[in-house]
């Protein structure tokens, strides 16, 4: 059985937690910058900015089945700082192609590829290190704190990307990235918590063989068979907005990069609150009915984003909807993992991780590729709207599943798990 321990004493957590979050605020700065890069720099049309972000969506297609079933032969802490160093690599060329005048669309669809890749491999294997750990008992906290960091990095990454496109220019921005991943990989490395190797059976058997296992059992599980339908409806509308919000801000309702980067970034500090709450909500109400209320509150949170007028107004409501839609982001992810992830046995928590995600994000370079084609077609409000109406299938999908007619069954295996 595992200790519930403070986890603000746990010192490899705290480097996990800490490389994490320096990752992700870099990741925020190329979140505002590369579009940007692309609409501003190289005059990108809306069904550019579609195809780059459905370059960084595409390789969770080819790659993310192989790589989860390979997250259960490894190591996960290897690999997620090999991931950070190639990804570092490849975010430090945009800066130094634009310096050059050499900087094109296919280099930055090229190194969205490498690190989206990079990100499909490192997914499976940073999912599941924390049960290794954390074990199960400290396992919701350390969740929910992980999943804090968005906000954290996005309080601070969205203002400093902002401040650093308006001085040096969104491609010299994107060096921020490069050395948020490189310096992200030496946190890891000083994690002094031994690893220990996946267990392997007599006969390996063939990748194949476990990639259809990880299918199956997240297709036919009751309850986590629903949740990756209800994700896979959510990403897909998701990455229309992706594609298209922050030139829509900026070019449609002529707001500054400053401007877009302050508002993103305060739209952040409710999801402190978040990372506080999951956990005392899940404990109170439990978490299947914590999920269904964080999807039924979804659709509300991006309702608005299609409806404001230039001026600051507009920019007040974008905020509050940007603030709500991280908020329930938060404790919806940290839940929904840490539920995941307590059904699922050890052995198969790489493909759980690998396999939920490749469902989630299959049909999202569809739906980045499309909001780009209406965009160009009906302009990029109206595509906003489309794709904010699409969001209401998912709170159906939540309530016609086990979560809510099988609650106190699942909160009976949740609480057999914890204490096992």
């Amino acid at each position: 059985m595992s200790k519930t321990v403070s986890l603000w004493r746990h010192r490899d957590f705290l480097l996990l937690w800490s490389g994490q979050t320096t990752s992700s605020l870099g990741n925020e700065i190329s979140y505002l910058a590369l579009p940007l890069v692309a609409g501003l720099v190289l005059n990108a049309s809306p069904l550019d900015l579609g195809l780059l972000t459905a370059a960084r969506r595409l390789p969770v297609l080819f790659a993310s089945l192989p790589a989860g079933a390979l997250s259960d032969r490894w190591r996960k802490r290897p690999v997620m700082i090999t991931t950070f160093l190639v990804s570092g690599c490849a975010m430090a060329t945009i800066p130094l192609a634009a310096a050059a005048g050499s900087l094109t669309l296919w280099q930055l669809y090229g190194v969205a590829l490498v690190v989206a890749t990079c990100e499909v491999f490192f997914t499976p294997a940073y999912q599941t290190y924390p049960l290794t750990l954390l074990g199960p008992d400290n396992l919701m906290e350390g969740n929910a704190k992980l999943t804090s960091t968005i906000t954290v990095a996005g309080m601070a990454g969205q203002p400093v990307g902002g401040v650093l496109i308006s001085l040096f220019g969104p491609a010299k921005a994107v060096l921020a990235d490069a050395f948020s991943y490189l310096a992200a990989a030496l946190t890891l490395a000083l994690i002094r918590a031994p690893e220990p190797k996946p267990e392997k059976a007599e006969k390996a058997p063939k990748l194949r063989t476990q990639i259809a296992e990880g299918l199956r059992y997240v297709t036919r599980h009751r309850v986590i068979g629903p949740l990756v339908l209800y994700m896979a409806t959510v990403s897909f509308c998701l990455a229309g907005f992706a594609a298209l919000e922050i030139n829509y801000v900026v070019r449609e309702l002529g707001w500054s990069s400053l401007a877009t980067g302050l508002v993103l970034g305060l739209s952040m500090a409710g999801g402190l609150a978040a990372g506080v709450i999951a956990k005392p909500l899940t404990d109170r109400y439990g978490m299947p009915r914590v999920l269904l209320g964080a999807a039924t509150a979804y659709p509300l949170s991006t309702a608005t984003i299609g409806l404001v007028d230039p001026g600051l107004a507009g920019q007040l409501i974008v905020g509050f909807s940007w603030t709500m839609m991280i908020i329930i982001t938060l404790i919806f992810q940290s839940t929904q993992r840490s539920l995941r992830q307590l059904l699922t046995p050890k052995d198969m928590q790489g493909r759980l991780a690998a396999t939920s995600r490749w469902l989630t994000w299959a049909a999202t370079p569809i739906g980045a590729i499309l909001a780009g084609a209406l965009g160009a077609g009906i302009g990029m409000r109206a595509t906003l709207l489309v794709f904010s109406a699409g969001m209401l299938i998912g709170p159906v999908v939540m309530w016609l599943s086990p979560l809510r007619t099988s609650r106190h069954e699942i909160e009976q295996d949740v609480k057999m798990a914890t204490t096992s």
